[in-house]
């Protein structure tokens, strides 16, 4: 719940809420008294009394109840009357007895009323509880909600829809038509105020909102991309078939065309493919008030007023100052008095994982874009920012798990494009597993059944040392924890690390295999503790080998400009494999030879 709807509900003393000094005296004994019932667990006295209230009451009894007390009572109501009283109610937060309910509350209220009968949810709710629930509403609620609305479309109510649709945000919009034909679609858009259907078009995923272009006259194409802003007609277009774009930016105005033409010259994934061209730019020799009515003038098609860019004539930028500044600054107070001339700025071509990463560190929500004369050409804006992150997140993660990237959601994506992207991964791991095999045959002589039974551990082990370390520093890598130059204090740190782990797990794994098999016949010439010490020293130099490789080769990938994601969990694990083996063998032959153990370590029980 809000912070500022906490504020608004007062305290409460046994389920009853400190009542107003005019209060009715019926309604706050009736309040008094359904309180008692549920609190004594006497649901159906409760309901009876519920039952026997007239409507005003009703209300005004539920209205003195604390939150959970009246959720409690209203659902012990008749469906009937719980649905009159919900649309008869006051769509005033402030007044209405709804008022002060969370997602939650409000979730188990729906959940009840309309589990069997969805349809009349969004006209019987009102618009502030349906907004509510579609924002911290349960699963279930959000589908009564969604599964209403798709009722009024499939009725053809679209008056109806769209006295809903004004009140919610565009975002909740956008993912209730998310799964709509797009004929439903285009009859929704049609319907909705020209600025909210903007909205809405921004917030759809790239296919849908392609395929509503395309399905739209070449007109109302055209006008649709003039009312978007130019990073986002240009993110949409980008991924469309060239003569597509040509058809119809054809139809829009030219300074539009303009604009989305500038931006899709730019190389994917820069600061120039993302930046936007509508900014409020001010001149140095304003004053205050000047610049307060330029933005007066200008700002409602800027992607935001919060930060100005202060230019010269040939459009140097000279600075940015705030709207905060401007208000409140004397009116007469020139600009470039009061402007911040310490700008951190990015070029067109800047990658834009840099460009979030300097969003992050100054703690900026826009950047200028300049060009190499220092000329301001875009703004990037911290909306685009979060959108990038989860990218360059999903990205990352991808990678980390051996897979390739997938542009679409997980649903959206068929299955023979999740295919493509695991299997060529999966491919090299598997032949890069055969060198695993190759040692194994190799030391065939040198492992027994009861010392190849410790392979699991051991290579297990290795690779789960060698997937947190890697893990650690990729992690730091991205967050600028570390860098290139740190690559001998991260393999001594992390060595140092794995030198006190694998010392806990190598008397840890001692005393194991001492309790498991010293009473059993592999226990000849006390075999088994030849094997644990064997067994202890190999875990100890595979778990600093791990630990070492798994931290030094992000750094080695960053250096190279190789993305150090690359080196991830499965890549170490299979690397580790091999290497946990051959020093495995390595050392069972240098301990029979130092200690003359001969056949001991390969002894083999009788049957």
């Amino acid at each position: 719940m809000a912070d500022e709807e906490k504020d608004k509900i007062p305290e409460t003393e046994n389920g009853i809420v400190a009542a107003a000094p005019d209060a009715d005296a019926e309604c706050k004994a009736a309040a008094e008294k359904i309180s008692e019932h549920l609190e004594a667990g006497e649901k159906d006295e409760a309901a009876a009394f519920l039952a026997s209230l007239d409507t005003d009451a009703l209300v005004g009894a539920l209205r003195l109840l604390d939150t959970e007390t009246r959720v409690d009572a209203f659902l012990l109501l008749d469906r009937s009357v719980a649905l009159d009283l919900i649309r008869e109610t006051d769509d005033d937060p402030e007044t209405s007895f709804l008022s002060g309910l969370d997602g939650t509350d409000v979730s188990r209220i729906v959940d009840e009323l309309y589990s069997d009968d969805e349809s009349g949810a969004v006209t019987d709710l009102p618009p502030f509880i349906v907004q509510r629930l579609l924002t911290h509403g349960d699963e279930r609620s959000k589908s009564i909600i969604e599964g209403s609305i798709t009722g009024l479309v499939e009725r053809k109510q679209l008056a109806l829809l769209k006295s809903v649709l004004v009140e919610l945000n565009p975002v909740d919009i956008a993912e209730i038509l998310d799964d709509f034909k797009t004929e439903d679609l285009l009859k929704v858009y049609r319907i909705l105020p020209k600025d909210l259907a903007s909205d809405v078009f921004v917030y759809l995923p790239d296919d849908v909102s392609q395929n509503m272009l395309t399905a739209l006259s070449d007109v109302e194409a055209g006008r649709l991309i003039d009312d978007l802003y130019a990073d986002d007609a240009a993110d949409l277009l980008e991924e469309m078939p060239s003569m597509v774009v040509k058809k119809l930016l054809a139809k829009t105005k030219p300074e539009t065309r303009a604009a989305v033409n500038h931006l899709l010259q730019y190389k994917e994934d820069s600061a120039g493919s993302i930046m936007t061209v509508e900014f409020v730019d001010l001149k140095e020799y304003y004053t205050a008030a000047q610049a307060i009515e330029v933005i007066r003038k200008t700002g409602l098609d800027k992607e935001t007023v919060n930060t100005c860019f202060v230019l010269d004539a040939q459009r140097r930028l000279l600075g940015t100052v705030t709207l905060r500044r401007l208000v409140l600054a004397a009116p007469d107070e020139k600009v470039g008095d009061i402007m911040d001339d310490n700008v951190i700025i990015v070029r067109t071509d800047t990658d834009q994982e840099e460009v979030a990463k300097l969003f992050k560190r100054y703690d900026l929500t826009s950047m200028p874009v300049c060009d190499s004369e220092n000329r301001l050409v875009g703004i990037v804006t911290v909306d685009d920012i979060v959108d990038i992150i989860e990218e360059e997140t999903e990205e990352d993660f991808s990678k980390m798990a051996a897979m390739a990237p997938i542009e679409d959601t997980y649903l959206k994506t068929s299955a023979w494009k999740h295919a493509r992207g695991r299997v060529l991964w999966l491919l090299f791991l598997m032949i890069s597993a055969t060198f695993t095999g190759l040692v194994i045959n190799g030391f065939e002589a040198q492992l027994s059944t009861f010392l190849y039974s410790f392979t699991p551990l051991l290579m297990g082990t290795a690779g789960n040392c060698g997937s947190q370390a890697s893990t650690t520093v990729i992690r730091a890598l991205a967050l600028d924890q570390i860098s290139t130059k740190d690559f001998f204090k991260v393999s001594m740190k992390e060595g140092l690390i794995a030198l006190i782990c694998s010392s806990i797990l190598a008397v840890a794994n001692t005393v194991r295999v001492i309790l498991m098999y010293w009473w059993t016949d592999y226990n000849e010439n006390y075999l088994v503790l030849k094997v644990s010490l064997v067994l202890g020293v190999t875990l100890i130099l595979i778990m600093v080998m791990a630990q070492v490789l798994g931290s030094v080769l992000p750094i080695i990938a960053k250096k190279i400009r190789v993305d150090p994601a690359l080196m991830s969990s499965p890549v170490i694990a299979t690397i580790m494999d091999t290497l946990s083996i051959l020093i495995y063998c390595g050392i069972i032959v240098l301990c029979s030879l130092w200690f003359h153990w001969g056949t001991d370590l390969q002894y083999v029980p009788d049957a």
